[in-house]
């Protein structure tokens, strides 16, 4: 969400300038606007900072307790099946677990996927199609209408 920040502070920096230079003033006394441009920029950069590690750590988090869960419960389902079971070729108990273990790693990948990279990304596209219509509504109308096309 902290992209979208560069779109307000563009537009109150444009505002601002305009107004300035409408009445004719120079840096000196615009420099007050330069300052509040560049903290907001500043405190931008470290909430981002913030909440990308907040996002790893928790996706990390996430990705330990499903794999957990996933292999914990399918190793309770595969212990309740009788001994003939283990026996056949296909089922030797080292095969077993490396055929567990890929397809807890595999489904793990897949959640984590979705929460750290795509999740995101579709909570900026649907802010930015916001910001969109509020700033114009026919763009917000062909935001709509491509959005569909950023998804495939």
């Amino acid at each position: 969400f902290t992209a979208q920040v560069n779109a307000f502070v563009l537009r109150y920096t444009v505002d601002q300038i305009a107004i300035l230079l409408e009445q004719h003033k120079g840096l000196k006394e615009g420099l007050s606007i330069l300052v509040t441009i560049s903290l907001i920029l500043i405190m931008k950069e470290i909430v981002n900072a913030f909440i990308q590690f907040g996002q790893k750590y928790y996706g990390e988090k996430l990705r330990i307790f499903i794999s957990k869960d996933l292999a914990q419960t399918v190793i309770e389902k595969v212990l309740t099946f009788k001994m003939a079971f283990f026996t056949s070729e296909g089922n030797q108990p080292g095969k077993l677990q490396t055929r567990i273990d890929r397809g807890v790693e595999n489904l793990t990948r897949l959640v984590q996927n979705f929460f750290i990279d795509i999740l995101p990304l579709f909570a900026n596209a649907l802010v930015a199609l916001v910001m969109m219509f509020n700033a114009n509504f026919y763009v917000g109308m062909v935001g709509l209408c491509i959005m569909p096309v950023y998804f495939f």
